[in-house]
């Protein structure tokens, strides 16, 4: 349970400082070719923490699920208080923006590729977490059977 913790604790904290990063970087510079470009870099980073820690503490299917729901935790935090805006309050535009710090390191897939985004797409992109860190802890196991 330990090792559930650590990685756990490790993933959290990259994610939020990834956001934060990218929540900053998204919102001081104008949005152009050049910054969505280089804003792909946060998202394939973001993505590519959630495998990495799957991968690096070889974990269990279940210890990996707990593991990226951890992970998850600022979003559920953020998702709480915008379904509270978006449905109590009913104000849907500062519900996105309440969840914005969470998703803005996808920024620029959102930019490029999605054109209307709702408050779904924080729940779509903890699943892809909690799978990336399920993939990257399958991967280990399947790689250290070959090994064997």
């Amino acid at each position: 349970m330990q090792k559930v913790f650590q990685a756990g604790e490790a993933l959290f904290f990259d994610i939020l400082i990834i956001c934060l990063v990218s929540f900053i970087y998204f919102n001081f510079l104008p949005i152009t070719n050049l910054t969505l470009t280089i804003g792909m870099v946060f998202a394939i980073l973001y993505i590519g923490v959630n495998f990495y820690v799957g991968y690096k503490y070889n974990l269990k299917f279940l210890e990996s699920l707990i593991v990226g729901l951890i992970g998850c935790s600022m979003g559920l935090f953020l998702l709480f208080f915008a379904l509270y805006t978006q449905y109590i309050l009913n104000s849907p535009n500062t519900a996105l923006w309440i969840a914005m710090p969470y998703f803005s390191p996808t920024m620029s897939a959102i930019k490029m590729f999605i054109k209307e985004i709702s408050i779904s797409y924080v729940i779509y992109l903890m699943f892809i977490n909690i799978a990336m860190v399920v993939m990257g802890s399958f991967s280990k196991f399947i790689i250290n059977k070959f090994l064997q």
